[in-house]
């Protein structure tokens, strides 16, 4: 039995590790635009290069929006706010996102290209969705990606499976998946 547990938690291990270093592959290799880790900011060669940040061991934060200006007058988000969410969800491949591996989204244009497509999205909504943060609402790796974004951010978020469903199925997402998520937060509220 001991070594049945070795086994499974060193396969465990694996899958996450593998995860983790796909991610960060495609980060800095084949997103566009392609980015670079946020330790390396400080002696890159261009201005204001784009880059990922990793927030814990399984979750990439890239804020598409992190230069623009006025960007630092916006609301931060923090623990105990509420925010309202355009988002787009994938099981993450190794590739950019594609409609193939999309498994949800509030976004209307993308609700509307399923449909032309075939997808019945009766029960998908164009609606924002909203999140108070702190209150486990959503899945633990996108809650701990809002924290300190700001109003108006655009984000892609990469979770290894640890911070997504875990291994749990979760509609079309197999177990241990990792997924990305891409988002816009369209207002922050204290409540």
């Amino acid at each position: 039995m001991c070594l049945a547990l070795v086994v499974g938690c060193n396969e465990e291990d694996t899958v996450l590790t593998s995860q983790q270093e796909q991610i960060v592959r495609y980060l800095t290799s084949s997103h566009n635009p392609r980015l670079i880790a946020e330790q390396e900011v400080p002696n890159s060669m261009v201005a204001n290069p784009p880059f990922y940040e990793r927030i814990n061991t399984s979750v990439y934060r890239y804020i598409a929006t992190y230069y623009d200006a006025g960007r630092s007058s916006k609301r931060k988000v923090k623990v105990g706010d509420e925010v309202e969410l355009i988002f787009e969800a994938y099981e993450f491949t190794g590739n950019a996102p594609s409609l193939n591996a999309l498994y949800y989204t509030n976004n209307a244009d993308l609700i509307a290209k399923l449909e032309e497509n075939g997808l019945n999205t009766e029960f998908w909504t164009a609606e924002p969705l909203k999140v108070k943060i702190g209150s486990g609402d959503i899945i633990k790796g996108i809650e701990t990606s809002l924290i300190d974004c700001r109003e108006g951010d655009v984000v892609e978020v990469y979770l290894a499976y640890d911070m997504a469903y875990d291994k749990h199925v979760v509609g079309v997402v197999p177990s241990k998946s990792s997924v990305v998520w891409a988002y816009q937060i369209k207002s922050v509220s204290d409540n």
